[in-house]
Parts: structure tokens; sequence; C-alpha cells
């Protein structure tokens, strides 16, 4: 009975300690978010971008088209990762949500452009309506830089 009393304390004790690998960033430069979420998480050495629309972080403004709102959103990211210790040649994963899926050539050519060293996995998804009444929202997992 006290070796499983002991396991129990042992697994309580670390489950509580791989908390204190989370991290939150506070970014600057960047849209007040529009809801209770963070722009971004870390955990160890992973980066979880929350999805972002093309909002100009200067005006707090939605970019009027498109092509305006990924190029915004790129740029958005970009702040959110150097502020997490890495960048685009480390993101792994990406979710495009948009709302016209005959818009997708056009995401798909300035999302090509933002990617130099090999293209991270990727889905892309047509939805019914995003915040703010934006055309695309795009999310993303990273890894920090080795230093």
């Amino acid at each position: 009975m006290k070796k499983i009393v002991f396991i129990l304390v042992v697994l309580i004790l670390s489950s509580c300690t791989n908390m204190k690998k989370i991290a939150r960033t506070n970014h600057s430069n960047l849209p007040t978010p529009i809801g209770p979420y963070s722009h971004s998480i870390a955990y160890n050495d992973l980066i979880f971008v929350s999805g972002q629309i093309g909002i100009d972080p200067k005006t707090n403004v939605l970019k009027e088209d498109i092509q305006a709102q990924t190029v915004q959103i790129f740029e958005n990211l970009k702040v959110i990762l150097k502020d997490n210790h890495s960048d685009l040649n480390h993101v792994t994963k990406t979710t495009i949500f948009i709302t016209d899926i005959n818009q997708f050539q056009v995401v798909n050519e300035i999302y090509g452009s933002y990617f130099k060293e090999g293209f991270p996995a990727r889905s892309t998804i047509q939805i019914v309506a995003l915040p703010k009444n934006a055309s695309v929202e795009i999310e993303c997992i990273a890894i920090k830089k080795l230093d």
C-alpha cells in the first residue's frame, strides 16, 4: 500500500512540474486579441500560435481584401514567432481557414512567398465565416530556433 501511495505522489508531483514548462509570451506590436485567448503558447520547444486574421496592429482594423489580409497575417506571425525565438523557417504545421475556396490561389501564392527553406505540413479548410468578417485566418505550430 505504501508503494502505491508513493507512486501516486510521484506522479502528481511530476505532473505539476510539467505545468511549469508552459510559457505565455507577452507580445508587443500585435493587434489586441478579440477574445479570451493568447496569441501564442510555448511548451518546451514547441510554439502553438492561435489563428491570426489580417488585423493591422497599428490601427487594430482588418485589412480590406484577401491579399492584404494574408500579407498582414504573415507579418503578424513573424512578430509572434520572433517573440518566441523562432521564425517562419521553423514552422512545422499550418492550418488555413478561408471563406471562399475560389480565393485559394491568391492565398497560396502569398503563402509560398513567405516560406524559403521547405514548406510546413498544411491543411486548408473552407468555412462559412470568420471573426470581424475576415476572409482568411492562419494558425501554426513551430519549434524554437537553436541558439
